[in-house]
């Protein structure tokens, strides 16, 4: 990459800059000259003091950035052939030198940035790849929506947390007719003013942090708008040429009506109820219609299945609201109406699901629409859909029966208790607790209480006395004396992993029958 003069002296304005000769050569590198040590290297910026330049200039593509005024008559003809800039006499020509390094380090980044663009377009990735790339390099969250400001797509944007207006579209699907106003206030200004035409519109009064919105066009018709939001970081001018090249690569996704960014795809919908309902079960048909579809996800997919209530039962229009909020919360497009459930398959990078705040953040989305979400393992296929489905339906029927109420049922919590109320009835499930654990429930209430607490604090702490004692608020001789106790009562052996085993599974077994009774009395 190169750098302009015109950028140059713009970038150069605190030392009062003057261009005397400008013969449009590009520059590549800088390096500080003195008049007994100049090469004619082209693409070269020469950076000095006028009273150091030779009397004769020499031959070439050459370009000087001098201090001073005092430059030789020599180099103010036409034939000298060579750019020539002067700066103030006061100015430091090695800060000078370190200025127009970074100014190029700036541009070599810019455009590998840019290059990385291109590539990801050219092959054949999802919108939201582009769009994830494109906050990856710029490092803030990024907005697209349509010309009548409704929501296509974003990336990173569950952070921006500080803006009730980037929180309103992303919940809702689309703008605050108070924005609407700004914008429209942000583009007359645009347009009435006397500089060039711009694709960029600068909002800066209704948000906490200043936006840059980017138009894109087809041929002057208005298509997008690809907002960045100064979070993080303030926006920089070569971050300006990066949204510019990201927009650019956008259109091309705009304009593919086959890709998958459009928000409703029945062919790839068909394809995910198919694997669903497992009609589609041979590795090689389901290969064919991934890449015919051009579905793109990343590694690591998960099934989220969200139960509705009956409001949402009774009117259909609610649901397809609620599939938008999910698609904008998201950012996935993978999000179908099945078997009376919402279902989202979510594709990330990693194996992390969300980040805590992301969760908090889901979980409050949830709270508002009124409903819970249940969460598969992770998987890296789409073979283990049907699987995935019946974990997660399996998590949200578990929780119910027990009584529990958060929003996100993670299946990896309720394996255990799904395999137990699988297995047996709730009298059924006696059989799996220990027999010293069966003796000490026919005790009187208060001996009862006392044994149990004091073997759950003790296995629960690895059967440290010395840890279980700390935690429990008991005396170290105190609680030995109980543990002896109950080893002569019951014959426990505490050092069999066995029996730990069991007696953890017993305990579980206890807060179930527990949880499924005090539900009963409600």
């Amino acid at each position: 990459m190169t750098l302009t003069l015109k950028e140059l002296v713009k970038e150069l304005e605190r030392y009062s800059p003057d261009i005397v000769q400008d013969c449009g050569y590009p520059i590549s590198a800088v390096r500080l000259f003195s008049r007994k040590e100049l090469s004619a290297d082209q693409g070269v910026l020469f950076i000095g003091r006028a009273e150091e330049l030779p009397d004769i200039p020499p031959v070439g593509r050459i370009s000087f950035l001098v201090a001073g005024s005092d430059v030789p008559e020599s180099y103010l003809r036409p034939e000298a052939g060579c750019t020539l800039v002067t700066v103030s006499e006061s100015a430091d020509t090695h800060l000078l030198c370190n200025t127009v390094w970074k100014l190029l380090e700036e541009e070599v980044h810019t455009s590998k940035n840019i290059l990385k663009l291109l590539k990801v377009k050219k092959s054949k990735t999802t919108l939201q790849e582009l769009m994830d790339l494109g906050y990856e390099i710029l490092g803030n969250p990024l907005l697209l929506v349509d010309v009548s400001l409704c929501f296509i797509a974003h990336a990173g944007g569950n952070s921006s947390s500080q803006e009730p207006l980037w929180e309103w579209t992303l919940s809702r699907g689309y703008v605050s007719d108070q924005y609407i106003e700004q914008i429209h206030m942000d583009m007359m200004e645009d347009l009435n003013s006397d500089s060039p035409r711009n694709d960029f519109i600068w909002e800066k009064g209704i948000l906490n942090h200043n936006q840059l919105v980017y138009k894109i066009n087809d041929n002057g018709k208005p298509l997008a708008y690809l907002k960045v939001l100064a979070l993080n970081k303030p926006i920089s001018g070569s971050d300006q040429e990066i949204v510019e090249a990201l927009g650019n690569c956008i259109l091309y996704f705009l304009l593919e009506s086959t890709n998958t960014y459009t928000p409703s795809s029945p062919l790839a919908e068909s394809f995910f109820i198919a694997l669903l309902n497992e009609k589609l079960y041979d590795e090689d048909a389901v290969e064919e219609r991934i890449h015919q579809f051009n579905i793109k996800l990343y590694d690591y997919i998960t099934l989220l299945v969200i139960e509705l209530t009956e409001d949402y039962m009774q009117d259909i229009s609610k649901v397809y609201m609620l599939k938008r909020v999910l698609q904008n919360f998201l950012a996935r497009n993978t999000i179908i109406y099945y078997k009376g459930y919402l279902v989202a398959v979510f594709d990330t990078k990693t194996d992390t699901l969300f980040s805590e705040s992301d969760e908090r953040q889901f979980a409050n989305l949830l709270e508002k629409q009124n409903c819970r979400a249940g969460i598969s393992y992770t998987c890296k296929n789409l073979y283990s859909l049907p699987e995935q489905f019946s974990q997660a339906v399996s998590a949200l029927n578990t929780s119910w029966k027990l009584h529990h109420k958060e929003r996100i049922v993670k299946y990896s919590d309720y394996l255990l208790q799904h395999i137990f109320l699988n297995y047996a009835d709730r009298e059924s499930l006696n059989y799996l607790v220990h027999p010293a654990i069966s003796d000490i429930l026919k005790m009187d209430a208060d001996k009862r209480e006392l044994f149990l607490d004091t073997i759950r604090g003790y296995i629960n702490n690895g059967t440290e006395i010395s840890a279980a004692s700390k935690k429990m608020y008991l005396n170290y001789n105190t609680l030995k004396y109980r543990i002896n106790r109950i080893v002569e009562m019951t014959g426990l052996d505490f050092g069999d992993a066995q029996t730990i085993f069991r007696l953890q599974l017993s305990f579980m077994i206890l807060d179930m029958k527990k949880q499924m009774l005090s539900g009963d009395g409600q």
